[in-house]
């Protein structure tokens, strides 16, 4: 197993809590929005179950990433450098842009199964989730305990809470959500610099370029601990 991959794997299914005070995500998320976030399925009609191609393609997505610079960006980017710098022991870049996820009722929020090593995704990621509204019970994210095991559980993430976990090696995805509260989230990818490269990978739905200065941060942020490998 390689260094990176033995990193990773340790932060698989690992919890951390921040403060909702100091990071009102949800507060500034539902006032781009104009209603609670559970609430978000009353306002935007019916859509077909989602698949792979279409998952990120909802109204409720466009709204969010235009209003990402002006109402999000200021605070994420302090997060990510005094908050999750905390959590890490290496240097590392951060997704410019978090992915929002939407688990409308009735409907999935990631539309099929996969390890993120199958869309283009490299060795030298951890991957960040951060529950907004409902990420509870089988409407969660829904992951293999371990690489290779036949094991999955439901990884819960109650609002105030962010999780880790090997989004390279296992296999995860969403069941249908069969509540009637919308499932909201956002989830962030890390690259570790000291095993960063650039390289000609390109996401799967908009063909964007993995490197810094596009998908992740032009300048890393500085660890607070000691390497711990």
């Amino acid at each position: 197993m390689d260094l990176e991959d033995k990193i990773r794997e340790s932060y698989h299914c690992k919890k951390f809590s921040y403060s909702t005070q100091k990071y009102p995500f949800k507060n500034l998320v539902e006032e781009i929005f104009g209603v609670p976030l559970g609430d978000l399925h009353k306002w935007i009609g019916e859509y077909n179950v989602f698949n792979r191609d279409n998952d990120q393609n909802t109204i409720l997505h466009k709204v969010f990433y235009s209003n990402f610079n002006n109402k999000l960006k200021e605070i994420y980017n302090d997060f990510i450098n005094n908050q999750v710098k905390e959590y890490l022991k290496e240097d590392f870049y951060y997704q410019k842009i978090p992915t929002f996820r939407v688990g409308l009722p009735g409907n999935k929020f990631v539309g099929e199964f996969h390890k993120d090593s199958q869309y283009n995704h490299k060795g030298y990621e951890i991957n960040f989730n951060l529950g907004l509204s409902n990420y509870l019970g089988k409407a969660a994210l829904k992951v293999q305990k371990e690489r290779y095991s036949n094991d999955y559980i439901y990884l819960e993430c109650p609002y105030g809470e962010i999780f880790s976990f090997d989004h390279i090696n296992c296999i995860h995805g969403s069941e249908t959500n069969v509540t009637d509260i919308t499932m909201v989230s956002f989830d962030f990818r890390i690259a570790l610099k000291r095993f960063y490269y650039d390289s000609d990978a390109k996401s799967i739905g908009n063909q964007s370029s993995f490197n810094r200065g596009f998908y992740f941060s032009d300048e890393p942020v500085n660890a607070s601990h000691k390497k711990n490998i």
